[in-house]
C-alpha cells in the first residue's frame, strides 16, 4: 500500500492511473497540497469520558494539539472549518486487545529433527523475550478501518501458544509511514496461555501448567546463580544470560503484568492459583466466563480485558424473538430445540458478562478481541444485556487507558494532543456515524448522515452534468442518468483519465463506484454523499486513501424531487 501522507485519494488515484504514464505531466501539474494550518469545529457538544457534557463549544486544532477550546473561541482565518453543528465530540476509543500487522519468523529448525520430549523453545512457543514491536509491519494507512470505527490507540499482544512474547501499545496515527511511528509504548508484559505446543511437549493443559511452574522455578534458580556469581565468582563457571528467564524474573518481581489468555472459569482460577504461587500480576484476556469468578477477581483486584468478538449464532435465531426487555431478558416467540437453547444461553452469558462484572465491582475493559470486530457494535450488545452506557464508555476509554499507562490520550482539554472522535449522534447508537477521527491532530474523515437503506424510494434525481471538486483542488465532470434508484454515467478527468459510473440513490443518499481509467490501468473509487437539488457533497475512498468532494449540477433537468 502506498503511504497516503496528506494527499487526497482522488488525486492519488489519478496519479496511479494516469501520471504513471505521463511523467512530464506529473512534474508540471501535480503538486501535493499541504494540509490546512489548522482545523476548527464550531458549536459541538463535548462529552468527556466521565459523561459530563459541554454544549456550544468550538475547538481549534493546530500542530497536533487542541489550541483553543471553549464557548467563545475565535476561529482563525487559516483554519479549515469542519461541519460541527449538532455533532458530538467523544474521547477516542482505546482497544486493550487490538490488531495491527506484525510477523514473527517461523522457527529456524528442521521439524523432522526435533525431539518431541525436548524441543527447542522456538517450537514450543516459549519466546518471552520476543516483542511485537521488533516485528511490526503495519503503517498508518493499514489502520484506517479502525480509526473510522473510533479507535485511536490499541495494545497489540503477541499471538501464539504457551508464552509467545510481549506486545506493544500503538497509536493509530494516519501519517505514520513506518511501523516505528506507531509505537507509543514499545513493551508490554508477556502473554501466556494454556494452549499447548503443537506436536511437542507440553500439549495438554496439565502439562502446560507443569511447564509454566517449572519455567518459573528455573528462572528463579537462574537468578540466584547470577546473584551468587556477582557476589563471589570464585569456583563458579561464567553463567549464561537467558532472556526468557529474565522476563519471568521481571514478572515475579511485580514490575510487569502477565496478559493471560483465559476464557473458561476453570482456566481463570488456574491463572489466579499460579499468580498466588509466583507473585505475578495477571490481567485476564478474553474472560468469557469471568463473571463466574467475579467475586475473587474483585477481591484480588485482577483486571479483565473482555473480548467483544462474539460468536455468530448458528442455531439460535434471535431476530425471531422479541427484543430484550429493560432487565435484559429475552421473551421467546416459540420453543427452541435443545441445541438452539444451549447456544442461546451460552451467547447470552457472553453478552451479559460485562454487566455482571460491573455489578461485581471488577475492573474491566471492552476490546475487539484482537480481530476486526467493531467495538461499538459489541458495546451495543453489552448495553442491550444490562451494561450501563456510562460503564461502557469507561470500559473503552479511561479504564484501558489507565491499564496501559496512557491516561492522557482520553483527555479532551485545551493544550492536550487532539485525540478524539466526532459523531452525528450518541457514540453507541446504531444509527450514529463517526464523522471525523483525530489522532495526534491528524484528521481521518468518516461519514455524516444516515447510511443509505436499500429500498428507500429516491427523492432526488441525479440526471444531468455535474462539476465535481475533490478536496477543493481538482475538478472533474460526471454525466449521469438516473432511472428509479439506479444511476449510470461517465466520468472525466480531462487528459488525465476517464471512466464509467454506476451506483444508486436511496432517499437523498448517493452511493457511486467510479472506475478511473488511464494509460490502460484502472482504479475503483467509492463515493458516498447527500444530494439536495443541484448540489451534492460527501466523502470517498480508494486503495490510495480518503477524500471529500462537492458537486454542482451544470446541465440537465435539475429535478429536485420526485412525486
Amino acid at each position: 500500500m502506498i503511504p497516503h501522507r496528506s494527499s487526497t485519494a482522488w488525486v492519488s488515484a489519478a496519479a496511479l492511473a494516469g501520471f504513471t504514464f505521463f511523467p512530464s505531466l506529473a512534474v508540471a501539474q501535480f503538486v501535493e497540497p499541504p494540509p490546512p494550518a489548522a482545523y476548527a469545529l464550531q458549536d459541538v457538544t463535548v462529552v468527556q469520558a466521565d459523561g459530563s457534557r459541554a454544549a456550544a463549544v468550538s475547538i481549534v486544532i493546530r500542530g497536533g494539539l487542541i489550541e483553543a477550546m471553549g464557548a467563545s473561541v475565535a476561529i482563525p482565518a487559516d483554519a479549515e472549518v469542519l461541519e460541527g453543528d449538532s455533532l458530538l465530540v467523544f474521547p477516542g476509543l482505546i482497544d486493550a486487545q487490538g490488531n495491527a500487522e506484525y510477523e514473527f519468523p517461523d522457527p529456524d529448525v528442521e521439524r523432522g529433527q526435533v525431539r518431541p520430549w525436548a524441543p527447542p523453545r522456538s517450537v514450543q512457543s516459549f519466546m518471552l523475550h520476543r516483542t511485537v514491536v521488533d516485528h511490526l509491519t503495519a503503517t498508518g494507512d493499514d489502520l484506517a478501518d479502525q480509526r473510522k470505527q473510533g479507535v485511536i490507540a490499541a495494545a497489540v499482544h503477541a499471538d501464539g501458544r504457551l508464552m509467545p512474547g510481549r506486545g506493544a501499545v500503538l497509536i493509530y496515527r494516519k501519517d505514520a509511514e513506518t511501523p516505528q511511528q506507531l509505537v507509543l509504548r514499545p513493551t508490554l508484559g508477556p502473554v501466556m496461555s494454556f494452549r499447548g505446543a503443537q506436536g511437542v511437549y507440553p500439549t495438554q493443559v496439565f502439562a502446560v501448567m507443569a511447564f509454566i511452574r517449572q519455567s518459573f522455578e528455573d528462572a528463579r534458580r537462574d537468578g540466584i546463580i547470577h546473584q551468587e556469581y556477582a557476589r563471589d565468582p570464585r569456583g563458579m563457571p561464567l553463567p549464561q544470560w537467558d532472556p526468557d528467564y529474565a522476563v519471568l524474573r521481571e514478572v515475579m518481581s511485580g514490575n510487569q503484568p502477565v496478559y493471560f489468555m483465559a476464557d473458561d472459569a476453570e482456566d481463570i482460577r488456574n491463572v489466579l492459583t499460579l499468580a498466588d504461587e509466583y507473585g505475578f500480576r495477571p490481567v485476564i484476556v478474553g474472560g468469557g466466563q469471568a463473571w463466574k469468578v467475579g467475586e475473587r477477581l474483585r477481591r484480588d483486584n485482577i483486571p479483565v480485558l473482555v473480548s467483544l468478538d462474539f460468536p455468530t449464532p448458528t442455531r439460535w435465531e434471535p431476530e425471531k424473538q422479541d427484543p430484550a426487555d429493560s432487565a435484559g431478558a429475552v421473551q421467546e416467540d416459540m420453543p427452541l430445540d435443545p441445541a438452539a437453547l444451549r447456544e442461546k444461553q451460552e451467547l447470552e452469558n457472553l453478552y451479559s458478562n460485562p454487566a455482571r462484572l460491573a455489578e461485581a465491582g471488577v475492573t474491566f475493559a471492552l476490546t475487539s478481541g484482537g480481530g476486526n470486530t467493531d467495538i461499538r457494535e459489541g458495546v451495543r450488545k453489552a448495553v442491550e444485556y444490562g451494561l450501563s452506557e456510562q460503564a461502557a464508555m469507561a470500559a473503552v476509554t479511561t479504564v484501558p487507558a489507565e491499564l496501559l499507562g496512557i491516561p492522557q490520550l482520553v483527555r479532551i482539554e485545551e493544550g492536550m494532543a487532539a485525540n478524539f472522535v466526532v459523531a452525528d449522534g450518541e457514540l453507541f447508537d446504531e444509527d450514529a456515524n463517526i464523522a471525523y477521527t483525530f489522532v495526534a491532530g491528524i484528521l481521518e474523515r468518516g461519514r455524516l448522515g444516515r447510511a443509505p437503506t436499500p429500498g428507500d424510494a429516491p427523492v432526488v434525481d441525479m440526471t444531468g452534468t455535474w462539476e465535481v471538486v475533490i478536496d477543493g483542488q481538482m475538478t472533474a465532470t460526471m454525466t449521469l442518468t438516473q432511472e428509479e434508484g439506479s444511476v449510470t454515467g461517465t466520468f472525466s478527468l480531462g487528459d488525465m483519465g476517464s471512466g464509467d459510473v454506476s451506483g444508486s440513490v436511496s432517499g437523498s443518499d448517493l452511493t457511486l463506484t467510479i472506475n478511473v481509467v488511464a494509460g490502460g490501468q484502472s482504479i475503483d473509487v467509492e463515493i458516498e454523499g447527500t444530494v439536495s437539488g443541484n448540489s451534492a457533497s460527501g466523502d470517498g475512498s480508494s486503495t490510495m486513501g480518503d477524500f471529500s468532494w462537492t458537486a454542482t449540477r451544470t446541465g440537465g433537468p435539475g429535478e429536485e424531487t420526485r412525486t
